[in-house]
């Protein structure tokens, strides 16, 4: 009886707070909702008024270090299916779920899935972001009642869930059988390490129940398996552009097209994001012949380790490049691609770890003169001082800049230099590389 008390206390205080959030909002919208406004008064609001109210509701993420599940309960979940009534074209769980205590994540995402496959099963994107960039959370294998669910959102073309549950293979392929549209899907596949990936029987499933599928991001951790993988699904999903990983800094879900549609020959690769590492692919001599259409290539290397072993000149064969991203490349490897696909480059990142023995300076004019059409430029490496100011900052948007090099006006950039770009959107600086 005292428990049955607690909770009946504990519902109507929350009941009261949902009532002021809710007061709060409509606020903000410059909407005064009188004093003695109940959270069951919601639903005879204005109906433009109660949809702005629940769309605020739930795009806004939890900042508070607890949560009890009671908020959940009284007022996210009975605003989301309002919500839903909507019929938003995309749905985010990342927010709502935020509110959420870790051990129900799971089962407060199998309701709102189940909610979704009722009110709005004609959604076209259904995501959900991992909650910390450094650290994935996984507490579950998806059961069969939130497959079915999911199952039922037939006109999906994105589905990304980057964290809270794992899938098993077969079960992904099953539900992807009842997902003919989907485009992009990022899920952790929880048993790939344990198949036999090179299996006839599980190819032929997985191209039959993924015909349209782009983006394939699996997230096991395959290791020197990782090469079998890309070449069993690359030649079996004819539309695949990206497994696993982009190789872009500026690519996501929301921009995984590339800029450069180029005809498929019959029987070829389509794949258009490729990462090449030291220490998994030793030689790359057959690479460009493998996957002739890539567009984005990602290269993480080491100061120490031999271009000429790996045969790294043979990715310049790669001749419809559009982005470059160099990890702890050495100068001089950055200087070989970027002389030869420098006029055809929109997009460059550099990241050089500082903790490297080879002291290497980059110098940005040096690397503008080379790439005319750039428009996206990443930065994280020692800044080499330019004699003559900065030019061929014509066509940059984006610009995303760090250096942990001291304060030295010998490896600055002056900020008056890239200000000048005149088609400047988005501009990021980190550290102390800029000269204000």
């Amino acid at each position: 009886m005292n428990d049955d008390i607690i909770n009946w206390t504990k519902f109507l205080v929350n009941k009261v707070k949902a009532a002021y959030r809710i007061r709060a909002i409509a606020g903000n919208l410059n909407a005064e909702l009188p004093t003695n406004f109940e959270l069951e008064d919601l639903v005879d609001l204005p109906t433009e008024l109660m949809k702005k109210i629940v769309v605020k509701l739930v795009e806004t993420k939890c900042t508070r270090l607890t949560r009890d599940g009671w908020e959940m309960r009284v007022l996210l979940l009975p605003a989301f299916r309002i919500y839903l009534a909507t019929r938003p074209r995309k749905v985010d769980l990342t927010p709502i779920l935020s509110f959420s205590p870790t051990r129900l994540k799971y089962q407060v995402l199998k309701t709102l899935v189940l909610y979704i496959s009722g009110i709005a099963a004609d959604i076209e994107e259904l995501s959900l972001d991992a909650s910390s960039r450094f650290f994935l959370s996984f507490s579950a294998i998806a059961d069969a009642e939130l497959l079915k669910s999911l199952g039922k959102l037939t006109r999906l073309r994105v589905l990304r869930f980057e964290e809270i549950c794992k899938v098993r293979l077969i079960d992904l392929i099953e539900l992807c059988q009842n997902l003919p549209d989907l485009e992009f899907l990022h899920f952790t596949v929880s048993d790939l390490l344990q198949l036999d990936i090179e299996s006839d029987r599980i190819l032929e499933q997985m191209k039959s129940a993924m015909p349209k599928l782009k983006v394939f991001i699996h997230g096991a951790n395959v290791g020197e398996r990782n090469i079998t993988l890309i070449r069993c699904l690359a030649e079996n999903l004819p539309n695949l552009h990206v497994i696993q990983s982009f190789a872009s800094t500026f690519s996501s879900s929301e921009d995984y097209e590339s800029s450069n549609e180029i005809p498929r020959a019959s029987g070829s690769s389509n794949l258009r994001h490729l990462k090449v590492e030291y220490n998994v692919d030793k030689d790359c001599t057959n690479l460009p012949t493998a996957y002739p259409l890539v567009t984005h290539l990602w290269i993480v290397w080491n100061a120490n380790a031999n271009a000429e072993e790996h045969n790294l000149a043979a990715l310049l064969q790669l001749t419809h490049l559009e982005s470059l991203e160099f990890c702890n490349v050495p100068l001089d490897i950055v200087h070989l691609f970027v002389d030869k696909l420098g006029p055809n480059l929109r997009a460059i990142s550099i990241d050089f770890e500082q903790s490297f023995p080879v002291s290497t300076y980059y110098s940005i004019g040096q690397l503008l003169a080379s790439c005319p059409k750039l428009e996206r430029l990443a930065f994280r490496a020692k800044i080499m001082v330019d004699p003559e100011p900065i030019a061929f900052f014509s066509n940059l948007k984006d610009i995303r800049m760090a250096s942990g090099t001291p304060v030295n006006t010998k490896t600055r950039c002056d900020l008056t230099d890239i200000l000048r770009a005149p088609h400047l959107e988005n501009i990021v600086l980190e550290g102390r590389c800029i000269d204000f």
